[in-house]
């Protein structure tokens, strides 16, 4: 053979052999790591206390079993679900307003043919069915506390030491028929914060 081929060859070995080696100690010696703890974070800025009373939608306020009516009807004969949202921050660099969402999850525990009846008002906004009100996404504390599916019923800001109550409306609406009846629905109001 010819010299220059085999120098060639021997240089393009040591460059093979070193770059392999290159590869494998770095692969070797690079470190990968998962993080299989939630992250935590804990405030001290807000807070929700419910006050719902004696009021469910299987017992109107007179005690007898709901049946559909209508909005009138339900603002006249109904007690609201009343909660009331603060704003705490109070420290020197609590400036900032905290967004909150405001949401009404059914339970897997407790599934309800109900929903696609049920009628909704919060506070003097407009009534809406809670099928069409705008599903809101939970990720994995879905699965955790329960929950099957979570409408967005409200959603604004509070400044600091700012509070909002809440008054809720929940009826079976007036176009129900008699499919309905020995139904009931269960269902939980949360309150979401982000900053």
């Amino acid at each position: 053979m010819r010299s220059g081929y085999k120098i060639t060859l021997g240089i393009l070995t040591i460059m093979i052999l070193v770059t392999i080696t290159i590869g494998t100690s770095y692969s070797y010696y690079s470190i990968a790591s998962t993080q299989t703890d939630p992250n935590e974070l804990s405030t001290t800025c807000f807070d929700v206390d419910f006050s719902e009373g004696s009021n469910s939608i299987a017992l109107n306020a007179d005690g007898s079993y709901a049946y559909p009516m209508s909005e009138a009807n339900a603002l006249s004969k109904l007690k609201p679900y009343t909660f009331t949202v603060t704003n705490n921050c109070n420290t020197s660099n609590a400036t900032d307003p905290v967004n909150y969402v405001v949401t009404l999850s059914t339970l897997t525990s407790t599934p309800s043919n109900l929903t696609p009846y049920l009628r909704y008002k919060v506070n003097d906004n407009t009534s809406s069915m809670l099928s069409s009100a705008s599903p809101y996404d939970l990720g994995s504390i879905k699965n955790e506390e329960g929950l099957d599916t979570t409408y967005m019923i409200a959603s604004g800001s509070l400044a600091p030491g700012a509070k909002e109550t809440f008054n809720l409306y929940l009826w079976i609406d007036e176009s129900a028929d008699n499919s309905i009846m020995g139904n009931t629905f269960t269902g939980r109001v949360l309150v979401y914060y982000h900053m």
